[in-house]
């Protein structure tokens, strides 16, 4: 496997594993919502999605489920507590 191929293999689950864990803290925590941190074109599940993620609002299970979207995904989740999940 050539470096490079590893090196973003390792970020890739680095990204994963730390949104993850925020995730987890924010469920553990009784907060409903986050704050999405990803690059200004970068959609929800990739980034031809045109639901542009940057600076939105979502469920922590939404997030959980889009930890990560593409390779070099530089997404960051902030927890929200004032934001409360609808229903």
């Amino acid at each position: 496997m050539p470096v490079r191929a590893w090196a973003e293999s390792a970020t890739l689950a680095k990204s994963a594993a730390y949104n993850s864990g925020t995730l987890n803290q924010a469920w553990e925590a009784g907060v409903q919502g986050v704050q999405v941190f990803d690059g200004a074109g970068c959609g929800w599940t990739s980034h031809k999605d045109p639901d542009k993620v940057m600076g939105s609002l979502r469920t922590v299970e939404d997030a959980a489920a889009w930890r990560i979207s593409h390779l070099r995904c530089g997404r960051a989740f902030g927890p929200r507590p004032d934001v409360v999940a609808p229903g």
